[in-house]
């Protein structure tokens, strides 16, 4: 199913990743530049923790991790515009794009390979959040 190599994997991320520092600096433009801003922050946030997973516990962690974040990402998700929840959201779903798959047959065949979700342990999110804040 991850079919991508990690180097081509980190690739693509740092691109979308740039892509969205792009459209942190062109949200003041925007009519809502406050919800942009952050959306735009979410995804590099995001794409930041992927290419760390990726590069320190390889591709199949940062498939497990994406997948865990997206279901609790879709339980959270609230009646009204969340801009960090939704670029969030958008930017785990390119990361699906980019392995080709998506959240269901991830899932599926992250079961079948006897994957454990819970395989990403609180400390490893607690490096993840310093490596995010120190990159902010």
């Amino acid at each position: 199913m991850c079919q991508v190599q990690g180097e081509d994997l980190v690739r693509a991320l740092k691109r979308f990743k740039s892509l969205a520092k792009q459209d942190l600096l062109a949200s003041e433009r925007t009519n809502d530049p406050n919800f942009w801003r952050t959306h735009a922050e979410a995804r590099r946030k995001e794409y930041t923790r992927l290419i760390h997973l990726v590069e320190n516990s390889g591709v199949e962690e940062a498939c497990v991790y994406a997948l865990k974040s997206y279901k609790s990402n879709r339980l959270t998700n609230a009646q009204e515009r969340n801009p960090e929840q939704d670029g969030a959201r958008q930017a785990l779903e390119l990361f699906f794009e980019i392995i080709g798959s998506s959240p269901g047959r991830l899932g599926k065949w992250l079961q079948e390979r006897n994957v454990e979700l819970d395989l990403i342990n609180d400390a490893l999110f607690d490096q993840e959040a310093q490596l995010v804040q120190e990159q902010i």
